[in-house]
This record gives C-alpha cells, structure tokens and sequence, in this order.
C-alpha cells in the first residue's frame, strides 16, 4: 500500500534524525507533491505516524515531529508542578475552586449529598505546545482547606495512600480538554482515570480523583515492581 511507503520513508527520516522534535513537516501539498500522490493517500500516512506517536497535529498550524515520551507510572502519586520538569516539561494549574460533588463523586469518596470538594484543572506542556489536560478532585476531609492555601500546596498535603487503582482508554476529545490542548474536535486522546484510595472502617474511601487526557504521542505509561 503507497501510504505504508510513505509512511515509512517519513519514519526513516525521523529515526535518523534529519527531522528534529517540535520542527514543522512542510504543508500537505508540499509532500503530497514530493511524494507524487495524493492528499487524500499522504493523510493516510501521517494518520498512522500519528496513531504510532511521532507526528502530531496543531489545529490550524499544521504537522511537528514528536519528542520522546514521558515515561509515566500511573500508579505513583506525582507532584504535578515538581514531576515533569524532570522530563522537560511545565505543568500550570489553570483553575481552581470549591464545586458540589456530582452522586458519583459522593459514593466514591464516602460523602452525603450536596458536599464540597475541591477541583483543580491544570496542563501539561512540552516544548511550549500543550499535552496534557488534568482535573482533579480532593475529599476536604484530608486536604488542607485554609482559603488561602493554593491548590498546589494542597496537592502536596503529606496525606498516607493505601492503594491507586487506574484505568485507561482511548477517546474522542472534546469540551475543556479540546480547548486546553488546542486540538479539533475528535482528536484522539489517552484518557486516564486514576483513584487514590485509604482504607477506613474496613472499607477503601476514595480522597483524591485524577481525571487525565493526554495527546497520542505525549506518554508511555510504564510501572516498576514495589
């Protein structure tokens, strides 16, 4: 098939380092031309390059050579603002406030109807160019809840976790985590779900949920034996 060709003599490119992470591949006419085919043939081949995590889309800009991934252990607790700047990255919390907790949230956090938590939304950057969107929630209960206290300061609250459980999937963006990574609508992302979990009265209490969508090429999760 001429777009696995082509697919692979842009992979070729990129392994050999003749294109760099962040620079700009040339418009999809361009190549389209220098590939002697079509546009339509050209997508199919930057569409897996993008699925496989080397290429990503901007809206309205164009296509970039990804950077290496973060490796990223779901299962340990992070400090958001502190973690990815080991890696090259910048994290900054976007919002912050007091919501009432949704039934579902109530029921995993072991709160009755109509209470309080606090949620955080902040993104993840690499390069300058978004990669990640995160929300998060924390039972008051365990966290600090002096009004002037930051969400940051709250997040790194010596709480003791018992367990993470976590799950993944892929999905179709859209709403606040399209428009912080400044993606279209129906970009693919990884969304992650991670729930940190003490046990109390016999019984696991949820006091802090993660909600995590990040663009194809932005991870690799990985984990370690304890």
């Amino acid at each position: 098939m001429q777009f696995m060709a082509i697919r692979q003599q842009l992979l070729e490119q990129i392994n050999s380092g003749q294109l760099d992470p962040g620079q700009k591949l040339p418009s999809e006419r361009q190549l389209a031309e220098a590939f002697h085919t079509t546009r339509v043939t050209l997508r199919e081949a930057l569409a897996v390059l993008e699925a496989e995590g080397r290429i990503y889309r901007l809206d309205r800009r164009g296509w970039f050579i990804a950077p290496n991934p973060w490796r990223y252990n779901p299962s340990d607790l992070i400090d958001w603002t502190t973690d990815f700047a080991a890696q090259g990255g910048q994290f900054a919390i976007q919002k912050e406030t007091t919501t009432l907790a949704s039934a579902e949230m109530s029921q995993q956090m072991h709160l009755p109807p109509f209470s309080a938590i606090y949620q955080a939304e902040g993104v993840v950057s690499s390069v300058g160019v978004p990669v990640g969107y995160v929300r998060t929630y924390l039972q008051p209960d365990y966290y600090p809840q002096h009004q002037q206290q930051t969400m940051s300061e709250k997040l790194s609250a010596n709480v003791t976790i018992h367990q993470c459980h976590w799950t993944s999937r892929w999905e179709a963006l859209e709403g606040a985590p399209m428009a912080a990574l400044n993606v279209a609508v129906g970009t693919p992302a990884l969304k992650l779900e991670r729930h940190w979990l003490i046990e109390r009265a016999g019984q696991l209490q949820a006091i802090r949920v993660d909600e995590e969508w990040w663009r194809q090429h932005a991870i690799a999760l990985s984990s370690h034996s304890r």
